[in-house]
């Protein structure tokens, strides 16, 4: 019963809904690949600093091998920054080599603040399409049957705003939540490279 009249909220919801529902899959999968990337980052970036830390209270330099080996943005900033150490042109390497690794750090996150902006509207248009088609129904019917296509209809139509908010409040918070990610992982890359130029000159 339950599985019917969802099938049924879906059919009688038309274009929104389905667009909604492929907004949803997006927003899942992009939610799904950012988290496991924030977090595998967070721990290259946690090892590299522990390894630093390491090295920097044994007073020891780290081989620029280490660094060329890892596939990880801040390895690729570290590896750059590695014949710098003593020069003049470090903080312009830094700073260049971080911001060729912003696109990688915030990528798709521009498609969930859309997808967080644009479903409600989706849903909203959807709201409006169900209730031209409630008060249509008037018109096809009296008494009870009238109202009952009223009712059904402005139920359908509210679906499409629920719909909407579905998409909308999940992929709002985790964009905020995976900038907050993408924010704190450039500062600890910015710190692991600060260690490198103090041990560099130390």
């Amino acid at each position: 019963m339950l599985s019917l009249q969802w099938s049924e909220l879906l059919k009688s919801g038309g274009v929104t809904l389905f667009i909604l529902l492929i907004c949803f899959l997006v927003a899942a999968i992009l939610i799904i690949e950012r988290f496991a990337y924030y977090r595998a980052r967070s721990r290259e970036v946690k090892a590299v600093l522990a390894q630093l830390a390491t090295q920097e209270a044994s007073r020891s330099f780290p081989p620029r091998e280490a660094y060329q080996l890892m596939d990880s943005p801040v390895s690729y900033v570290l590896n750059e920054c590695y014949p710098h150490v003593k020069g003049d042109m470090f903080e312009e390497v830094k700073s260049r080599a971080i911001a060729e690794k912003i696109p990688e750090l915030d990528r798709y996150l521009n498609v969930l603040a859309t997808l967080g902006t644009v479903s409600p509207y989706i849903g909203l248009l959807g709201t409006v399409f169900g209730i031209i088609r409630a008060f249509m129904s008037l018109g096809g019917g009296a008494g009870d049957t009238a109202m009952s296509g009223l009712n059904a209809g402005i139920a359908e139509s509210l679906a499409a705003t629920a719909a909407g908010l579905f998409v909308a409040i999940p992929a709002t918070i985790f964009f905020n939540y995976f900038r907050r990610r993408s924010d704190a992982l450039l500062t600890q890359i910015e710190i692991a490279a600060s260690r490198l130029k103090t041990m560099g000159r130390g």
